[in-house]
């Protein structure tokens, strides 16, 4: 079990006591980055002791062996520095790719987070891509991505943007076969991160490849790390709230749409699928006037009868999970002994205005990565997501010039359809263009 988690054993007074004092995320100053020490407790940099040589090798690097030694990919381990750290330059990465980076840091957990090119068979992530070309995709969108971390660098309190992959093999066949690879490296700083970890996340596989948004998946990493903690409370700023979800720059400006987007969806999600409940108690909000400034997790271990239910839950389909939630309903669950032949399986609601918004902005920095030029994007703007005539969801953008519209059309279509594919897990794979209207 994690250091933060145990309870002191005689025979290992000196590393415990040294493990009580690592503060492992230190923040500059007017910086919005999460820091979090073992007790749960923000900190002051200024007094963050410096890392204990007793412990330079890693404890996280040596649970990781052993859990890989034992259970597979059954569970994973994930470094906390890892579990709290963003995407750089308001990015986010797409749940597919999230996904994915789990179970290649708990490969290279597995070898003492050695640098070599890693190899993780295509089998272990096939379950979450349909097909090969979704699997290098994702694996494309992590290459181009930088992580944000707050914490302590070599002796120095810092502000690490830290790029994740070094190189990664895309075949130019892309047999459909399960017995492929995939062919990965780290960049040196972020193995360095993993290495030097004393602290972490160890998570089910089988629940995470169940969660279906990336706002669960957040939460649920880091409900992961501090349940089991003697004081799991997690005090946060909205701002650092909305990093560490992964909530696009610029969307769900009000906390109120933040919330019954993002949070309320989200601690729904996890306290079907995780070994915890998450609640976000309204008296331990800290106001402003009307303004919420800052919020409080809490993180409490299910009971016996609590995990029985959960397991069950995990056994459910996607769909039938989201009906016994209540999404879409305010949030309140179905009666828990539902039998599950009396369940509807509809088809998901369309998304309304402020999720094709969210998509939108999710996007438009995706496709800024990918050389589409900046100008046609600012003049494409969110009409909707609809159906199509075949069944599936398509997102409608207006162009401001009627230009733009062919431009789009001919020479970007398929890279749109691409991201919105990745962002979506597949569930909009169209766009389509409408040209300005006249006199406009």
């Amino acid at each position: 079990m994690p250091p933060s988690r145990r309870k002191t054993s005689s025979a290992e007074p000196a590393r415990d006591q040294a493990l009580a004092a690592i503060v492992p995320y230190v923040p500059t100053v007017g910086d919005t980055g999460v820091v979090i020490d073992v007790e749960g407790s923000l900190v002051d940099g200024k007094s963050a002791p410096t890392l204990p040589a007793i412990d330079r090798a890693g404890q996280t690097a040596r649970v990781a062996a052993a859990t890989f030694e034992r259970d597979g990919y059954k569970h994973l381990i994930k470094a906390a520095e890892a579990v709290y750290s963003y995407p750089a330059n308001g990015s986010r990465l797409s749940l597919p790719a999230q996904k994915m980076l789990n179970f290649m840091i708990h490969l290279a957990g597995s070898q003492n987070f050695a640098n070599k090119l890693y190899r993780l068979p295509k089998k272990v992530v096939r379950g979450n891509h349909k097909g090969n070309e979704r699997i290098f995709d994702a694996l494309k969108e992590i290459y181009e991505s930088s992580l944000v971390v707050i914490g302590p660098f070599r002796g120095r309190r810092s502000r690490a943007e830290l790029r994740i992959l070094s190189s990664y093999v895309r075949p130019e066949d892309e047999v459909e076969i399960d017995s492929a690879d995939i062919h990965f490296q780290f960049t040196d700083a972020f193995l360095e991160l993993q290495r030097s970890s004393q602290l972490w996340a160890r998570l089910s596989g089988p629940a995470m490849v169940k969660v279906t948004s990336t706002y669960a998946l957040k939460l649920y990493e880091i409900g992961m790390q501090r349940y089991q903690m003697d004081h799991p409370s997690l005090t946060l700023d909205i701002e650092t709230l909305r990093k560490l979800l992964n909530v696009p720059e610029g969307a769900y400006k009000d906390f109120g749409i933040l919330r019954t987007r993002t949070i309320d969806r989200a601690m729904a999600e996890v306290n079907q699928l995780a070994p915890f409940r998450v609640e976000m108690p309204e008296d331990k909000m800290k106001r402003k006037g009307r303004k919420i400034e800052e919020v409080t997790l809490d993180f409490h271990a299910k009971d016996e009868d609590e995990a029985a239910d959960t397991f069950l839950e995990r056994e459910r389909s996607s769909t039938v999970r989201k009906v016994r939630r209540g999404a879409g309903e305010g949030g309140k669950p179905l009666l828990a002994g539902a039998a599950r032949s009396t369940l509807p399986e509809p088809a998901p609601p369309l998304p309304d205005a402020d999720d094709a918004e969210a998509l939108w902005a999710a996007a438009r920095h995706a496709l800024s990565q990918k050389q589409v030029p900046s100008p046609l994007l600012r003049d494409l703007s969110v009409v909707g997501i609809e159906e199509t005539a075949r069944g599936t969801r398509k997102l409608v953008l207006r162009a401001g010039h009627a230009a733009t519209a062919e431009t789009a059309r001919r020479s970007h279509e398929a890279t749109m359809r691409s991201v919105l594919s990745s962002l979506t897990s597949g569930s909009i794979a169209e766009v389509e263009f409408q040209a300005a209207r006249a006199g406009r």
